[in-house]
This record gives C-alpha cells, sequence and structure tokens, in this order.
C-alpha cells in the first residue's frame, strides 16, 4: 500500500494538471468566465457569494441567464434576457421588479451560465485575499528550502546508485508490459478513447455550435380582437372588432384572435406588460398547444382590469408612471430552428383599448426571425451536439489520460517474469549490470540462499549488488574488502553460506 500511493497520488496530480491546463485554456481563449454574484437580484437562482460558471454561446434567447459588461464600468452584471430586437437584448434580475437600463448586444455578452457553485465566490475571494496569498507566499518560501535540498540528495544519491541502463530498461519493459499480454487491450481501448476526445473535440471547436438557419418559408400570424357588449350609445351593434377601439367603461374584457400558417411547431400565447418608467413583466395567457404544418387558429381572453392593477402594483412599488400600459399579445413559435414571436400591440388608458399600430394585425414571413439550429452530430439513434461536445471532448481526454497512467501504474507494479527480472525490477537502485568479473586469488566465496538476503548485506555495508547473465545462470554478488556473497538464479541453490575457495587467479565467477 505504501508503494501505491505515491503512484496514485501521480497520477492524481497529472490528472489535475490537465485539468488546471484545460481551463486555463478555456479562460485565456474566453470560452469560460468565472462570475462571483453579489446582492440578491438573481435570487432564488443565485444568493450572494455563489460562483457561475459562464460559457461563450453562438446564439443568446429570452430566459437565458446571461453575464454581460456594464457600459462605462468594469462591472459585470448576470441577469435573465427577457426580450430581444435590434437595439439589443433586455435584461431583468428575476428578483428585480425593473428591467435593467443598459441593453446590450453580442459583443457585450460575456457568457450564458453554465453551471454554478454555492459560495464558491466567496471561497475564491478568501483564497485570494492580500493576506492569504501572503501566508501562501510565506509557507512556500518556508517550505522551499528544505524540499530543494531533500530533492537534490535523492537526486545525487540516485545518480550515484543507479545507472542509466537501468532506467531505459525499466522504461521498455513498461513499454512492452503495456503492448503486449493480458494489458494490450486495455492499452488499446483507452488510446482509441484518447484519439476519439481529440477528433470530437476538433470537430466542436473547430466550427460554431450552430449552424445559421433562414426564417421559415410561408410563415404567417394574422391577428384580430374583438369584445361583446352590450347595447349602447358607444356602439351601434352589440360587438366590437378590430381595429375599433374598446372603451372600457363599457367593457374590460377583450379576446384576441390569432392564425398562423407555416410549418409544424410549438405556440405559447403570453402578455409582455410595459408602462413608460421602464417598468416590464410577462404574464401567461394559456397552455401551449402543438400545431401540425398547415393552418392554426387560436385565440386568448384579456382581462384588462386585472393587467392594469398588475401595472398598478408595481407603480406603488416603483414610483413610476403606470399609464398609458402597453400590452403586446406574443402567441412564441418554437420549432426546430424556429423562433417566432408576432406580437399584437395595445394600448391600455384608463378609458380604452386601441392599437398602437392598426397595420401589425398581419405579419408577413419576412418578419419571422430564424435562429442557429444545433449542430449536431448524429450516429444512429445517438445525437450529440456540439455545444455539449465541448463539454465531452475534454472529459473523455481527461479519462483516456488517466486509464493510460493507470495501466502503466500496473505494469510497473507487476512483478516481472524470471526471477532475475524480479529482482531488477524490486531493486533497481540496487543493482548494477557489469561483465563478469575474475576473482582475486585467496577470496572466499559465500553463497546466500535467496537474494532478499544479498540486498541487506548490500545496504548494511552500503555497497551495490554487480550483476551479470552467462550460460541462462544469473548471478549477483556484493563484495566488500575481503569477502564475496554471491546469489545465483537459473540453477539449484548451493548449500547456505557455504564457503567456496578459489585456486585460480584466471578463474571467472559464472
Amino acid at each position: 500500500m505504501s508503494r501505491a500511493r505515491p503512484r496514485i497520488a501521480g497520477a492524481g496530480t497529472i490528472v489535475a494538471a490537465l485539468v488546471c491546463t484545460l481551463v486555463a485554456v478555456l479562460l485565456a481563449s474566453h470560452q469560460i468566465a468565472f462570475v462571483s454574484t453579489y446582492g440578491v437580484s438573481m435570487n432564488p437562482v443565485y444568493y450572494q457569494g455563489d460562483l457561475v460558471v459562464v460559457s461563450r454561446a453562438d446564439a443568446y434567447s429570452p430566459g437565458d441567464i446571461v453575464a454581460y459588461h456594464l457600459t462605462g464600468s468594469d462591472r459585470v452584471v448576470l441577469h435573465r434576457i427577457i426580450a430581444s430586437d435590434t437595439n439589443g437584448f433586455t435584461f431583468k434580475g428575476d428578483n428585480n421588479e425593473s428591467i435593467d437600463v443598459d441593453h446590450p448586444k453580442a459583443p457585450q455578452l460575456i457568457g450564458k451560465a453554465w453551471f454554478h457553485i454555492p459560495h464558491g465566490g466567496d471561497f475564491l475571494r478568501g483564497i485570494t485575499s492580500p493576506p492569504m496569498l501572503g501566508l501562501i507566499a510565506l509557507a512556500l518560501l518556508a517550505g522551499a528550502t528544505p524540499t530543494l535540498t531533500r530533492r537534490r540528495r535523492r537526486r545525487a544519491a540516485r545518480r550515484e546508485q543507479m545507472s542509466s541502463h537501468v532506467a531505459v530498461q525499466k522504461a521498455r519493459r513498461i513499454q512492452r508490459g503495456m503492448i503486449e499480454g493480458p494489458r494490450a487491450a486495455w492499452t488499446g481501448s483507452t488510446a482509441a478513447l484518447a484519439i476519439l476526445a481529440i477528433a470530437l473535440g476538433t470537430w466542436a471547436w473547430t466550427g460554431p455550435a450552430g449552424d445559421a438557419a433562414a426564417a421559415p418559408e410561408n410563415q404567417e400570424m394574422t391577428f384580430s380582437y374583438s369584445a361583446e357588449v352590450p347595447r349602447t350609445a358607444a356602439y351601434d351593434g352589440t360587438s366590437v372588432v378590430s381595429p375599433d377601439p374598446v372603451f372600457r367603461r363599457v367593457t374590460d374584457t377583450v379576446e384576441v384572435h390569432y392564425s398562423y400558417s407555416g410549418p409544424a411547431a410549438t405556440i405559447a400565447p403570453v402578455a409582455e406588460l410595459s408602462a413608460p418608467g421602464g417598468w416590464h413583466t410577462t404574464v401567461p395567457l394559456g397552455d401551449s398547444t402543438t400545431v401540425q404544418s398547415g393552418l392554426h387558429q387560436g385565440s386568448v381572453e384579456l382581462d384588462i382590469a386585472a393587467l392594469q392593477t398588475r401595472a398598478d402594483r408595481a407603480a406603488k412599488v416603483t414610483g413610476l408612471q403606470a399609464t398609458p400600459l402597453t400590452v403586446e399579445v406574443v402567441p412564441v413559435v418554437t420549432g426546430p430552428g424556429v423562433d417566432f414571436r408576432p406580437a399584437l400591440k395595445l394600448s391600455v388608458t384608463a378609458l380604452q383599448v386601441s392599437l398602437v399600430d392598426p397595420a401589425a394585425l398581419t405579419v408577413a414571413p419576412s418578419d419571422a426571425s430564424g435562429i442557429p439550429a444545433e449542430r449536431t452530430l448524429s450516429v444512429g439513434a445517438w445525437h450529440l451536439t456540439a455545444e455539449a461536445a465541448r463539454v465531452v471532448a475534454p472529459l473523455l481526454l481527461a479519462v483516456a489520460l488517466a486509464a493510460l497512467a493507470l495501466v502503466a501504474a500496473a505494469v510497473y507494479r507487476q512483478p516481472a517474469s524470471g526471477s532475475a527480472e524480479a529482482i531488477r525490477h524490486r531493486w533497481p537502485s540496487l543493482v548494477v549490470p557489469v561483465h563478469p568479473i575474475p576473482m582475486p586469488p585467496g577470496r572466499p566465496v559465500i553463497d546466500v540462499v535467496d537474494f532478499p538476503t544479498l540486498a541487506k548485506l548490500a545496504e548494511r555495508y552500503g555497497l551495490l549488488v554487480l550483476h551479470w547473465s552467462r550460460s541462462d545462470v544469473e548471478t549477483f554478488i556484493v563484495q566488500d574488502h575481503s569477502t564475496t556473497y554471491r546469489y545465483r538464479s537459473g540453477e539449484a541453490p548451493a548449500p547456505a553460506y557455504a564457503v567456496e575457495q578459489q585456486e585460480s587467479t584466471t578463474s571467472e565467477m559464472r
């Protein structure tokens, strides 16, 4: 376990370094950014002190939480998009009553909220504060000198005890173990995963996240409205139809009709209320409806008094004027590559409801705007968008590299085949390969029964184990000033501690 911990720690360090490098690249290329929240404008989605990671997107739409640069300041605002037009995006905090003053355009947007870490902003500010940075620097300086000294000593000892030949042999053995034998399949699989991750990342990052989509052809929305009224001098009959105004003293209920012509889509009608002071809100007018290609007709009922009451309550809080109230009836049409938002704009005063622009009862196809369709990689029933691939590819690459590191560690820990190779693997810094050595006359040779005994003798006297191979016999010796201790593998061992007296000055130890 003691040997495994450093290797596991090393593999973890490699993975952490890869992740840090990837994050640094993404930050440097402005693909992602960190935003620390402040205030309560986005409660309950985010709270003060949270850390939100935002990523750059090719398209933004109402409903997205987006960070943008405040005009004339280095501050960053993180609010939700509630509308967009040629003048820019309209933002509002979920916990705010009023909309943002700025209407930034696409170049001012930093990115769309990806995920957030509760209280992560407080933690980041804490570790980057001057006192904490000073403590970290002091700790690094205090620990640097002894650490460097220990490293120098270890490196010097390794240079003295281990030859380059041993290191090369170890690397070759690990390489052979990864591409041969039972772990070859694991190596091939992880290498294939790494190649797949690189290919997937190349596809995701070398193009936009979405393909430009043109406005759908033959798409149109036609509006009208009507109101049932009692017989009075205000009207000639008992009904009011567009574009005539609806007098509120007669009735406060207006029914808006819309007729959609176009491809299959989902229609969700809403009423967007706005006041001259900048107050803005959206009120759902019913459930969404899925329609097939062709013609679809629908209608919604407006309770003008209830809508005016909603605006009056906001005016009491903000102190801003609530009249005239503008009510835009928007049947939001969404579908594959489509974001069609035609609007019927009505002006509401204390006396009447009237059309703002009578010519806007029909929204022609040229007024429809397409949204970029997501660029998707499809393999059979499996689909992956480019935006998702930009997240998946780095994770797959990190997993593949970590798996390769684990395979290499497993090969390194595996006992080598053959006792001599196992010895070299277990005691790499103690065993030194040499050519066969002739013995001087009169030197006794003591054969030991196993290599661990020989290793203990070498460590006791501070010596190295000399090793050579000849005639399929592996010989390991330790020589002190007067005695040679020997261990042989590949033949029957000699009796324990048998003493052999050399008689010839030219004899060699096999």
